[in-house]
């Protein structure tokens, strides 16, 4: 049985910075979310005291940590023809990802600065650089030759250019009968992009990955309601599958009729970077598998519980090979 994942996604260079609470304040961010910022902004935050770097990017997180688990996986991004665009491919290289995507010389390689505050929290600011660039002519049929599920992130509905090429690797995973998972990404990402989402997963989606706050901007409730929820997602589609993170209460999936609550061990976060990244990767593994979706959302928050316990959204390679003993991947 084939295992073989694609991402698609921004291609992204993290840093990490913990900073205080008053840092938000002062510069009018909403802790939680993701703000796009300018390459102005970008020079002002690199005063900041950077604990950590790797190349990033919540599809690319995901798609990483399935190759380390020994999924064979391949990652669509673009990145520019500068040294950080270099470290980027040979990071993501070294765990088994091939990337399959562009070079840019243009403009430069995406750089987020990801701001953790003392509860754990991370605010993300963000310079695209040319992440969004995306063109059709890297979206090839042999790419999707035994691929089972192609993976997409609701984030790059920002850049209206690249919407054309995402559409075209779905049209062209599914008639090799791929599952489409995409992610809603961030709640004001959904509120910029509703309907479009909404058009987006009735036709193609088969798997969703959304948190608290991205599948209440989704239904346009205030509180979180699972039987609402349900009822909104039976409105678009009977048989989606949707996976809703809810931090320390765990994970819900909802799927035709059927709401499974899923808990999770309670830890002390260090760093919450990469969480729904992570547990994306857990559950698109159990889904390769042909698991159970109750398994699938348990190895998902099992391995959420373990990266917000460290600094950053990846995982070392011995951690991983600790990860695979300790529970049945």
């Amino acid at each position: 049985m084939s295992n073989k994942i694609i991402g698609i996604g921004n291609a992204i260079m993290d840093f990490l910075c913990p900073i205080n609470d008053d840092f938000l304040i002062k510069n009018n961010l909403t802790k939680g979310s993701m703000t796009l910022i300018d390459k102005t902004n970008l020079l002002s935050l690199n005063t900041l005291k950077i604990k950590k770097f790797s190349s990033g990017g919540s599809v690319a997180n995901t798609i990483n940590a399935l190759s380390q688990l020994g999924n064979e996986c391949s990652f669509i991004g673009s990145v520019a023809d500068d040294v950080t665009g270099q470290q980027y491919i040979k990071d993501i290289e070294k765990v088994g990802t091939k990337f399959i995507g562009q070079i840019n010389s243009t403009k430069d390689t995406a750089s987020s600065f990801i701001l953790i505050t003392p509860d754990a929290q991370r605010t993300m600011c963000t310079y695209l650089g040319c992440a969004p660039i995306i063109l059709e002519e890297h979206i090839q049929k042999k790419l999707f030759t035994e691929c089972k599920i192609l993976y997409v992130e609701g984030y790059l509905w920002d850049s209206p250019a690249t919407i054309s090429s995402i559409k075209k690797a779905i049209k062209i995973a599914k008639n090799f009968e791929c599952k489409i998972a995409f992610s809603l990404s961030d709640s004001f990402c959904v509120q910029r992009h509703r309907e479009d989402f909404i058009d987006l997963i009735n036709n193609d989606i088969d798997i969703l990955f959304s948190n608290e706050s991205e599948i209440l901007s989704l239904t346009k409730d205030s509180e979180y309601s699972s039987p609402n929820i349900l009822n909104f997602l039976k409105t678009i589609k009977s048989n989606l599958i949707v996976a809703v993170t809810r931090n320390a209460k765990g994970c819900e999936i909802f799927n035709q009729n059927l709401i499974i609550e899923i808990p999770t061990q309670v830890v002390k976060p260090l760093d919450t970077t990469g969480a729904g990244d992570n547990f994306a990767c857990g559950f698109l593994h159990g889904i390769i598998r042909n698991y159970e979706l109750k398994k699938c959302a348990e190895i998902g928050n099992y391995m959420a519980g373990l990266i917000i316990q460290k600094m950053g959204a990846r995982f070392e390679t011995f951690e991983v090979l600790n990860l695979k003993n300790n529970i049945k991947l």
